[in-house]
């Protein structure tokens, strides 16, 4: 699931950004501060976490013509990846309209378009939703050890569905049924001498579509 929304955020950014601009997945370094830079956008990935808007409890069955249950599919998950978002170009002010353009590019809309999710997130039929973290990217800086600038935090909502249990135990051909006869009139307990009373046995079988006496 990370490496399909790596992809979707890179066809998201591809699309608008000015020829020549790459788009990278990696962390920010000390030496940028010395390197000469290259046009481009640096998506770093530095948390993931369980999302629990939309959460769902249960299991969905899957069925044959018959009826029979064929798998158990566990509900829908959702996972939270954060990135910070940066931009390296010759001047101040080019980093700045790479990353506006990338800005609108990614946040334009509560989710990312269809047209750009690979087929793993497209087949969930949910939506991979995009918005901005309002704690903003100070603190990042402060742990990699290098001056603060210019940055957004991306947080996306990706969908996940488990695979389907198919290992389910084969339904019931038969059923056997015994009971013992009661005693007296009050349900009291069976004695404990004399010949014993005999229990009272019925079977059902599988017919068709259902188990019938």
């Amino acid at each position: 699931m990370i490496a399909e929304v790596d992809e979707a955020l890179c066809r998201a950014l591809a699309r608008v950004l000015p020829k020549g601009t790459v788009v990278r997945l990696d962390p920010p370094k000390p030496t940028w501060q010395t390197e000469k830079p290259s046009q481009a956008i640096d998506l770093f990935l530095f948390n993931l976490a369980g999302d629990d808007r939309g959460a769902a409890s249960g299991w969905e069955e899957v069925r044959d013509a018959q009826g029979r249950v064929l798998s158990r599919q566990e509900p829908p998950r959702r996972y939270r990846l954060s990135y910070l978002v940066t931009a390296r170009a010759p001047e101040i002010a080019e980093e700045h309209e790479l990353l506006d353009t990338a800005l609108l590019a990614l946040t334009d809309g509560e989710s990312l378009p269809e047209s750009c999710l690979p087929d793993v997130l497209l087949e969930t039929g949910m939506p991979v939703m995009v918005d901005l973290d309002p704690a903003g990217p100070g603190h990042l800086w402060t742990s990699l050890g290098m001056p603060a600038r210019a940055a957004f935090v991306l947080t996306v909502s990706a969908p996940h569905r488990p695979k389907p249990d198919t290992e389910l135990a084969p339904p019931a051909e038969s059923i056997d049924l015994v009971a013992d006869v009661g005693y007296g009139g009050g349900g009291g307990r069976a004695p404990t001498t004399g010949p014993s009373t005999p229990a009272v046995e019925k079977r059902w079988k599988r017919v068709g579509h259902g188990v019938r006496p």
